[in-house]
């Protein structure tokens, strides 16, 4: 893919850019949608609510990192991640300690049972996604996940 300034796009690659970015809101709003994610939690044998559920998520990917930090991410209020913080905390999937750059501060990050949690969470969430490519032929699949792992580079390279 050529993205130097001023260049011309090839010949069909603005429409093919817009049907990724369609296909890409669906699977986004899929994703999270709360039945998507309750599926996912009841797959994984795991009982927590759809909060705690992403609030460990959110951890596990950010975390170590103050419960301010990752309201800012999500764009909720710190205290709306209290309550789910502490259900978290009491089931031992997350802990807290001193912030090393502020003693007065805490940093929340995931314990091994929290590790163990997220684990079965994401196979849970994979056997979700397989289930919908199960009428997939193989190479079409691997090509799906080669062309989205490209994407994905490509979304981490530039932020």
């Amino acid at each position: 893919m050529d993205d130097a300034p001023g260049r011309e796009d090839r010949p069909g690659q603005r429409e093919a850019a817009d049907r990724v970015a369609a296909a890409l809101a669906t699977v986004g709003n899929w994703m999270f949608a709360p039945a998507t994610r309750r599926r996912i939690m009841a797959s994984s044998g795991l009982e927590m609510s759809l909060g705690d559920y992403t609030l460990l998520a959110q951890v596990s990917l950010h975390g170590p990192v103050r419960l301010s930090v990752l309201a800012g991410l999500m764009e909720v209020d710190k205290s709306t991640l209290s309550p789910p913080a502490k259900r978290l905390e009491s089931r031992g999937f997350i802990e807290r300690h001193p912030d090393p750059a502020d003693a007065r501060a805490q940093l929340v990050s995931v314990t091994r049972e929290g590790r163990l949690a997220i684990r079965e969470l994401w196979k849970a969430r994979a056997d979700a996604v397989a289930a919908l490519l199960s009428g997939w032929e193989s190479s079409d699949v691997e090509h799906l996940a080669e062309g989205l792992g490209a994407f994905a580079e490509a979304i981490k390279k530039n932020s």
